[in-house]
């Protein structure tokens, strides 16, 4: 997957994650309750940090090494 692919199923995904999100949050259904929303969200979640994951590969594939400033310490020496 290129970089453009992987944004575009990032946005994807944060959007179905932030569709559940409000939805419960409208509901007022507790964390607790862990019905299909749940588990939607879940899914979504999942599939959002993998996302990022590779989203982060890429980006340091392009830019190189020492290139963050912000996530620095989310890198390791």
């Amino acid at each position: 997957m290129d970089l453009s692919e992987t944004l575009e199923k990032l946005v994807e995904h944060a959007r179905e994650e932030l569709h559940v999100v409000r939805k419960r949050s409208e509901e007022k259904t507790p964390a607790r309750d862990h019905g299909h929303d749940f588990h939607a969200m879940q899914a979504a979640a999942d599939q959002l940090d993998h996302d990022a994951h590779r989203l982060r590969r890429l980006h340091d594939e392009e830019f190189g090494q020492g290139w963050r400033r912000h996530s620095a310490e989310d890198t390791a020496p």
